[in-house]
C-alpha cells in the first residue's frame, strides 16, 4: 500500500516534538512492512528539497505557512501517484486534502488549538485560525475517520468543534521505543533534580515552572531544575530566570540527542511540566519507561499519561504544584513507588502496537472507498 502523508513538520524540522516522533516511529514499522511512505512537509532554510529517513521518502516544499497551499499543487503534479490512502496531520491548520483529492484520507490530531490561536498567532491570525479549527475542519474531514492520540483529543473535539459529536473519532495512543527506555540500573543525581524535557512554545509554561521552582527551593535549598530543549519561548524563560535570580540552580541544556536524552531521564529524580494542553504526554511515558515518575498539572492528555498518586503526581494549583515536588524529592519511599508504578504503566505502550492500530485504520479507509466505488 502506498500512503501519502501530509504533515507541516517532519523528524528533521527544527521544531520538530512529539508529533513528529509519533508520526516517524509509526511510518518507518510500515516500511519494515512493506508499504511505500511519502512525507510531504514544509522546507525550513538550508534543508534539502529531497530526504529518506529510516525508508521514509521526504518531500519539502514552502515555509510552514506557504506549504499548505502549495500541497494541492505538488499533489495534482505528481504526488497523486504515491497514494493508495492520505493520513492528514491536522495541527490545528489543516491541509485540506480531501478537497483536492478523491483518495481515501484519514485524519490524525494531538489535540484542539483553541485556546492556543490567540497567544501564540495574535488576535486576528488567531480568530482565524480558531475559525478554520472550529468550523472549517469537522466539515472538511466529516467523511474521514480521525486518530486521535488520546481521549482527552477525541473529547475535546467532541465538545468544542462544529458538529464534533458526528466525526468518527479513534483514539490511538502514543507508543516509545521499549528497547531505548528503559532502566539501566544507574544512579541518580547526587543533587535533588527536576527534569523539564521537550519543547520551549508558550503553552508549555515553563516561567511558571520556575516560579514554582522559586517555592520548592524555600524547602529543597539543593534542588536543581535541567530544561533540555529549545523553542519560541527560550527567551521569556531566560528572562524569568535573570528576573528571580535562579540561574544557581536552573541550568539550560538546550537541544540534546537521544543519548543524552535517555541518561537525563534515568538520572533524574521527576520530570515535571507546567504545560496547560497536551494531546498526550509522550516525553512523560518515556520518561516512566526509565523509572521516572513525573508532576504536572490536571490538563487533558497529561491527566491521561500521568495516573495521580501511582505514576506520578497531578496538581489543580503553583501551591499544589510545588507540594508535590517537595514531596516527591523528600520521600524517597515515595519516589521509588511512584518510579517503580511509573515502569510497569510504561509496559502498556510500544510504537509496534501503535502503528499497526493506525495502519488497520488506513487499510479499512482503503477499503471501504473500494466497496463503494463497487457499488
Amino acid at each position: 500500500m502506498k500512503i501519502l502523508i501530509f504533515s507541516w513538520k517532519d523528524l528533521r524540522h527544527p521544531w520538530a516534538g512529539g508529533s513528529e516522533v509519533n508520526m516517524h516511529e509509526q511510518a518507518r514499522r510500515w516500511v519494515e512492512r512493506g508499504h511505500e511512505v511519502t512525507i510531504y512537509t514544509s522546507r525550513p532554510k538550508g534543508t534539502p528539497r529531497r530526504d529518506n529517513i529510516d525508508g521514509v521518502e521526504i518531500l519539502r516544499a514552502g515555509s510552514h505557512v506557504t506549504s499548505f497551499l502549495l500541497a494541492p499543487i505538488y499533489y495534482l503534479g505528481g504526488l497523486r501517484h504515491r497514494a493508495d490512502v492520505i493520513l492528514d496531520i491536522i495541527n490545528g491548520i489543516p491541509f485540506s486534502s480531501p478537497l483536492f483529492s478523491r483518495k481515501p484520507v484519514v485524519g490524525l490530531v494531538h489535540h484542539v488549538h483553541r485556546d492556543m490561536f490567540i497567544p501564540e498567532l495574535g488576535q486576528v491570525l488567531g480568530r482565524l485560525g480558531r475559525f478554520i479549527e472550529r468550523y472549517l475542519v469537522p466539515l472538511i474531514y466529516m467523511r474521514s475517520p480521525m486518530v486521535c492520540v488520546s481521549n482527552s483529543t477525541a473529547s475535546e473535539i467532541r465538545n468544542k468543534l462544529f458538529l464534533g459529536r458526528h466525526m468518527d473519532l479513534r483514539v490511538v495512543f502514543n507508543g516509545i521505543d521499549c528497547s531505548q527506555y528503559a532502566p539501566d540500573g544507574s544512579d541518580r543525581f547526587e543533587r535533588p533534580t527536576v527534569l523539564y524535557l521537550g519543547r520551549l512554545k508558550p503553552y508549555k509554561q515553563l516561567p511558571r515552572l520556575i516560579r514554582i521552582m522559586m517555592e520548592v527551593r524555600k524547602r529543597v535549598p539543593e534542588v536543581e531544575l535541567l530544561v533540555a530543549g529549545a523553542g519560541e519561548a527560550i527567551l521569556e524563560a531566560q528572562a524569568e530566570v535573570q528576573a528571580l535570580d535562579a540561574d544557581g540552580f536552573i541550568r539550560f541544556l538546550w537541544e540534546v540527542d537521544e543519548k543524552e536524552k535517555v541518561e537525563l531521564y534515568r538520572w533524574s529524580w521527576v520530570t515535571a511540566t507546567a504545560s496547560t494542553i497536551e494531546g498526550w504526554g509522550l516525553t512523560v511515558i518515556e520518561a516512566n519507561a526509565c523509572g521516572t515518575p513525573a508532576v504536572a498539572f490536571n490538563v487533558p492528555g497529561l491527566n491521561e499519561s500521568i495516573i495521580s498518586g501511582k505514576t506520578g503526581l497531578l496538581s489543580e494549583s503553583d501551591e499544589e504544584f510545588a507540594e508535590h515536588l517537595v514531596k516527591v524529592l523528600t520521600d524517597s519511599e515515595l519516589r521509588q513507588r511512584l518510579a517503580r508504578q511509573a515502569l510497569e504503566w510504561s509496559n502498556n505502550f510500544s510504537w509496534q502496537v501503535t502503528a499497526e492500530q493506525t495502519l488497520g485504520i488506513l487499510e479499512e479507509a482503503v477499503a471501504n472507498r473500494e466497496s463503494h466505488q463497487e457499488i
